[in-house]
């Protein structure tokens, strides 16, 4: 594959990770320290990309964004780098365990078939309900977690999506400006698996609106996370944290070589 063949091009899809994770505010410097090569090399690679229209320039100095040309070479390459490390772990006959959710008891050495709920792995007797199938490694009851192996098939996934309502600040008003009634209605029309919320005007809101929250702690990495897993999440954020979760979203994306659908909404009464 050439992201191997060619140096040059691993080189790109490294510089291409960094901007990306540190983005719009990127240091060169810092990418030639973390990469460990040249400033000098760092500059020229850049000049490319931009030629190439995968990087693009703000109005603020070291500003640099990525472009959807570039989020989409991004998923190709781990795509790519993904199968190219399948194949390796299957030719040098590496066993892989696979924890589940039993639901029913199990015994090592059964057979089992696998489905996704809640954006759960669930081990169960094989049936026609089943997507992909594989083996206990050991016993386990209704509930307990359980090592499968030998998997094969294909787990069917709807993709979940992420609905983040931006809030106004407290310095705007926090949650007295809040459009209570379109955010109640983004929510009933919505109808999401999990709500998560990022501080005290998010929570605030949600006191008024008789919610709970379900992810309130280090939700970047959750949400995308969760809507990997075919859940549907609506977050309430104010301003900056928009767009960390935006970040943490285009990062988990890129990583599992997939794209997770995002809107967002304007919570604020004007």
């Amino acid at each position: 594959m050439s992201l191997f063949r060619d140096r040059g091009e691993f080189t790109k899809f490294q510089i291409l990770l960094e901007i990306m994770r540190n983005q719009p505010h990127v240091k060169q410097k810092d990418i030639s320290d973390a990469l460990g090569i040249t400033i000098q090399a760092v500059s020229k690679y850049f000049k490319k990309l931009m030629k190439e229209g995968l990087v693009e320039v703000g109005s603020e100095r070291a500003n640099y964004r990525l472009t959807s040309k570039a989020m989409e070479k991004l998923r190709e390459d781990a795509k790519n780098l993904e199968n190219y490390i399948f194949r390796i772990v299957n030719d040098l006959k590496i066993e892989r365990v696979w924890p589940a959710i039993a639901m029913q008891p199990l015994r090592a050495g059964d057979g089992v078939g696998l489905i996704i709920k809640d954006g759960v792995l669930y081990a169960m007797a094989p049936n026609s309900n089943a997507e992909a199938f594989g083996r206990a490694t050991m016993d386990a009851s209704p509930g307990e977690d359980v090592g499968l192996k030998d998997l094969r098939g294909r787990v069917k996934l709807k993709q979940g999506k992420v609905l983040l309502v931006k809030l106004p600040s407290i310095k705007q008003g926090g949650s007295r400006v809040a459009n209570l009634t379109k955010i109640r209605k983004i929510y009933e029309e919505f109808k999401p698996d999990r709500i998560g919320v990022m501080g005290a005007v998010g929570r605030a809101i949600l006191n008024k609106l008789g919610l709970k929250a379900d992810l309130e702690f280090g939700i970047t990495k959750a949400v995308a996370l969760a809507a990997l897993r075919g859940l549907n999440v609506l977050v309430l954020a104010v301003g900056r944290m928009v767009h960390r979760v935006i970040e943490e979203i285009d990062e988990v994306s890129v990583k599992h070589a997939t794209y997770i659908a995002y809107t967002v909404e304007d919570g604020s009464i004007w």
